[in-house]
C-alpha cells in the first residue's frame, strides 16, 4: 500500500516545484518590464532638462540684451538734457553780457563767450563804439585794464560835476551826523515813567485781569491792563504809586486797549508792583547812572528793543530795582523798590 502512494506525492512535489518556477518567471519578466519603463522616463526627463536650460541661457542673453539697451537709451537721454542745459546756460549768459554792455559795464575777454551779431551792430550803432569779442585765445586779464578804465571814467565825471555839488557836500560835511537809533542802548530807548493809579476795576471778561486808569503826567490817562488780581487786592490797587513802561506798543487784551505795563517784582508765588520814592509825582521819569534818557515814541515790536532789556531787570539784594545792578532812580527823590522781595526778575 505505501509502495502505491510514493509515486503520487513524487508528482506532486514535481508540480509544485515547477508551479513555483514559473511564477518566479512571472514576476522577472514583470520587473524587467518595470526597469525598462522608469528608464525610458529617465531619457524623457534629461532631455526636457537640456531643453530648460537652454531656454534659460536664451532668456538671459533676451535680458541682457534689453538691459544693455535701456542703459543705452539712458545714456542717450541723459546726454541729450546735458547739451540742452548746456545750451541754456549759454543763452543766459550772452543774454546777460548783452544787458551788461548795454548798462555800461566793463567787459573781460573770455575764451567760448559770444554776443549776438545783431546786438553787437545795435551798441555800435548806439554808442559809436564795438563791444569787446572774445579772442579765439585766452588773453590775460591784464590786458583789457578794466580798473584803469574806470578810474579814468571817475575822474570824467567827477570834473563834470558843477561847483554847486562841491559846495553842498562841503556844507554837509560840517553837520554832525545824528546817531543811528541801533547805536542807542536799549536801556535808553526804554521809557519808564512814576505813574498813579487814579481808579482800578476787575475787567469784565477775566477773573485775573484789572483794568486800571493811571495818571503819568499827560493830558489824558491812560488805560493799563494787569495781571494782578490774583496777587495784590483790588483796594491795594486804588489810589497807588507804581512804575509804568510808558512807551510798549498798545495792544488789545481781552477786548480792551492796555497803553503800558505795570513794572512788577516778581516769583510763580508772589508779585508786587514796584514803588517809586517818597515825594514821586506822576510824570516823573526814571533814570540809569551812565545811561542819557532817549526814549522812543513807541518801541518797534520787530526790533525787540524791551525783550533785550528784560532780561536784566532784577531787584538787588535790599529789594531795589535795578538794570545790570544800576538802579531805577528818581532824579532828587530817591530808588525804586519791591520791599522783601530780594534778588527777583523785575516784568
Amino acid at each position: 500500500h505505501n509502495r502505491a502512494v510514493i509515486p503520487n506525492v513524487s508528482c506532486s512535489i514535481v508540480d509544485l516545484r515547477m508551479h513555483r518556477a514559473a511564477s518566479s518567471l512571472k514576476r522577472l519578466r514583470s520587473y524587467n518590464f518595470r526597469c525598462f519603463a522608469t528608464m525610458a522616463d529617465l531619457a524623457v526627463y534629461e532631455q526636457r532638462a537640456v531643453e530648460a536650460e537652454g531656454l534659460v541661457a536664451a532668456l538671459s542673453q533676451q535680458v541682457a540684451a534689453l538691459r544693455a539697451k535701456v542703459e543705452s537709451e539712458r545714456l542717450a537721454d541723459i546726454l541729450k538734457t546735458n547739451e540742452e542745459l548746456k545750451e541754456q546756460v549759454a543763452t543766459a549768459k550772452r543774454t546777460l553780457r548783452e544787458a551788461e554792455l548795454a548798462n555800461g559795464k566793463l567787459q573781460v575777454a573770455v575764451p567760448d563767450d559770444s554776443i549776438s551779431e545783431e546786438f553787437a551792430q545795435r551798441y555800435a550803432v548806439q554808442t559809436g563804439t564795438a563791444p569787446a569779442k572774445p579772442s579765439s585765445t585766452s588773453a590775460p586779464a591784464a590786458e583789457v585794464k578794466p580798473a584803469e578804465t574806470q578810474a579814468k571814467a571817475a575822474k570824467a565825471a567827477k570834473a563834470d560835476k558843477p561847483a554847486g555839488d562841491k559846495k553842498k557836500k562841503a556844507k554837509s560835511a560840517k553837520k554832525p551826523a545824528a546817531p543811528a537809533a541801533s547805536d542807542v542802548p536799549s536801556i535808553s530807548r526804554v521809557n519808564f515813567l512814576v505813574g498813579l493809579i487814579t481808579e482800578a476795576k476787575m475787567h469784565p471778561d477775566a477773573d485775573s485781569l484789572y483794568v486800571e486808569t493811571i495818571d503819568v503826567g499827560e493830558e489824558e490817562p491812560r488805560t493799563v491792563i494787569s495781571g494782578l488780581a490774583k496777587h495784590v487786592p483790588l483796594e491795594q490797587m486804588q489810589n497807588r504809586l507804581i512804575v509804568l513802561c510808558a512807551n510798549l506798543k498798545p495792544r488789545k487784551m481781552r477786548g480792551i486797549l492796555s497803553q503800558g505795563m505795570v513794572m512788577c517784582a516778581s516769583t510763580p508765588d508772589k508779585v508786587l508792583p514796584l514803588a517809586p520814592p517818597a515825594g514821586a509825582k506822576p510824570g516823573d521819569v526814571i533814570t540809569f547812572a551812565g545811561y542819557e534818557r532817549k526814549p522812543d515814541t513807541v518801541l518797534p515790536p520787530k526790533k525787540k528793543i524791551y525783550e533785550a532789556v528784560a532780561p536784566d531787570l532784577k531787584t538787588n539784594d535790599a529789594g531795589v530795582a535795578t538794570f545790570q545792578g544800576i538802579p531805577f532812580v528818581v532824579e532828587g527823590k530817591g530808588e525804586c523798590v519791591a520791599e522783601g522781595m530780594p534778588n527777583v526778575p523785575v516784568q
